[in-house]
């Protein structure tokens, strides 16, 4: 049986108790990642999600490029999100025993700027994880130690399909990406900008190309998002992880 754990970015957005009671009542747990932001404008909504046993992640205030911004910025988009999150842990009357933070887009602020960052990925695979401001990130790794945030356990993850740090440092990363926010970009690679590809992805059986839901000898750590505009998609998405007969561990 193919296991992964479910991650989900940008969280809470207008539909995110919809979507949140949905994978509820079919008893998916995940870990939503949320944007401080958003948390202040639907703090009780996010507090039902604790109530129902949902892991609530750090994303960040206001999800920028870390390698666009200074070191105290960075600081204060995760304090501020740590701050609110801590509230509304309060809120739900649930200790908050398991801090996790995901990086917007990925991006832990070691290259001279978020479009640098991004240029990364059409280079060799060699440079993918070298920065050019390592001691910058190495910072922000470590005031996140600070906080008290850390990774989580998972399991059965095969480290021969996967970059060797993937859970190495204290930010969450994952190992598959629905890619599902392209929907209608027209500025989408591969025509993911097409429901039918992005759905297409989760049948390709390539592990070393990002692509392993049908790799038995790994678990897989999803990564999809808690946007409007993909709302439908999203249902047609976890639906069809359940038709595969996927199973969803619960976050270490």
């Amino acid at each position: 049986m193919k296991q992964a754990y479910l991650t989900i970015d940008d969280a809470p957005s207008r539909d995110f108790t919809a979507k949140m009671e949905f994978l509820y009542g079919h008893k998916i747990p995940a870990i939503f990642f949320c944007e401080g932001r958003f948390i202040q404008q639907r703090k009780e909504a996010v507090c039902t999600a604790i109530e129902r046993g949902f892991v609530i992640g750090n994303h960040a205030f206001s999800h920028p490029h870390f390698s666009d911004r200074s070191v105290e910025e960075c600081k204060q988009e995760i304090q501020k999100t740590d701050e609110l999150i801590e509230s509304v842990y309060r809120l739900a009357g649930v200790e908050w025993s398991a801090k996790y933070f995901r990086f917007p887009y990925f991006d832990s602020g070691g290259d001279e700027s978020g479009t640098a960052y991004e240029s990364k990925w059409n280079r060799p695979a060699s440079e993918w994880f070298q920065y050019s401001r390592k001691e910058r990130r190495d910072e922000l790794q470590q005031y996140l130690r600070e906080l008290g945030y850390r990774q989580p356990r998972f399991e059965g993850i095969n480290p021969k399909y996967f970059d060797t740090n993937l859970l190495a440092d204290v930010d969450v990363r994952c190992t598959y990406d629905q890619a599902e926010y392209w929907l209608n970009e027209a500025t989408a690679p591969w025509g993911l900008s097409e429901e039918a590809v992005i759905l297409a992805r989760i049948e390709e059986d390539l592990p070393y190309d990002g692509r392993s839901l049908n790799c038995k000898d790994t678990v897989d750590i999803i990564l999809v998002h808690d946007h409007e505009k993909t709302t439908a998609l999203f249902y047609r998405i976890i639906e069809r992880y359940m038709e595969k007969g996927i199973q969803f561990l619960p976050i270490p």
